[in-house]
């Protein structure tokens, strides 16, 4: 059997992601997804990635305890990201997927460019009770069309002006929401099935070591750095979304 290089891509590509997963709070589908897609079929990538992201989530949901601080100041996103998931998984077949990523793209750059320009994005208290469920479900219905709602979540809460570990326990806690949701969405699809369920067990294992490593580098950087660090993956997303919407122009 001859040495593929796509191979090697594709293990690389998964390390690098859990850990920017777990230095982070996100970025694990937006690097893995296009990569994993080089071998598998598209749908069966974002099926496959589903249950590790999912690990990942509630792995940092549950650190420093159960989250309840958190669902008492976000549970107005709850309900509507459930029904964004299903709404874009619906929409997943309708509409051009090439523009909507290309608009997430544009979006996440124009926010991290007025973020380097000074302009403060400050989200008051009142604003926040509006926001929270609109963003709950843009995030969800572009999870559920794209498998990237962490660039919607980023902004919001990074607007928020949160520390960076309860930033990761929000966006994580989301996550875990948005994810179940889609992992019965693709199930009524066929799309969760033993063959699917074998493949996303060995990426959860493949994965396991970048995540923690993760993790620890999140412990030892400080907020100024977090929040760079944070601007500059964001960037690169904005990037990496824009030119996939070029490569899915048909």
């Amino acid at each position: 059997m001859s040495f593929d290089f796509t191979y090697v891509l594709v293990g690389f590509a998964l390390l690098f992601a859990s850990f920017v997963k777990g230095a982070t709070g996100l970025g694990f589908p937006l690097i893995a997804t296009p990569t994993v897609a080089l071998l598998l079929d598209i749908r069966i990538a974002v099926t496959i990635l589903i249950l590790p992201n999912l690990l990942m989530d509630v792995t940092q949901v549950f650190r420093d305890g159960f989250p309840y601080a958190v669902l008492r100041r976000f549970k107005s996103m709850v309900g509507l990201t459930v029904v964004g998931v299903f709404l874009g998984t619906l929409a997943l077949v309708r509409t051009p997927l090439w523009f909507l990523t290309f608009c997430l793209g544009v979006m996440v750059l124009i926010f991290v460019g007025s973020n380097m320009l000074k302009f403060n994005f400050t989200i008051s208290p009142a604003a926040e009770k509006v926001l929270s469920p609109i963003f709950g479900f843009v995030s969800g219905f572009l999870n559920g069309m794209t498998n990237a709602a962490g660039p919607t979540l980023a902004i919001y809460f990074y607007s928020l002006k949160l520390a960076k570990r309860d930033f990761v326990k929000s966006i994580a806690t989301i996550f875990c929401i948005t994810k179940a949701s889609q992992l019965i969405a693709v199930s009524t699809w066929n799309l969760f099935n033993w063959d699917t369920i074998a493949l996303s067990l060995q990426v959860v294992l493949f994965t396991l070591v970048g995540f923690f490593a993760g993790i620890k580098t999140q412990d030892r950087v400080n907020q100024t750095t977090f929040n760079r660090s944070l601007l500059g993956l964001l960037t690169l997303i904005g990037v990496v979304l824009i030119i996939r919407a070029m490569t899915l122009v048909n």
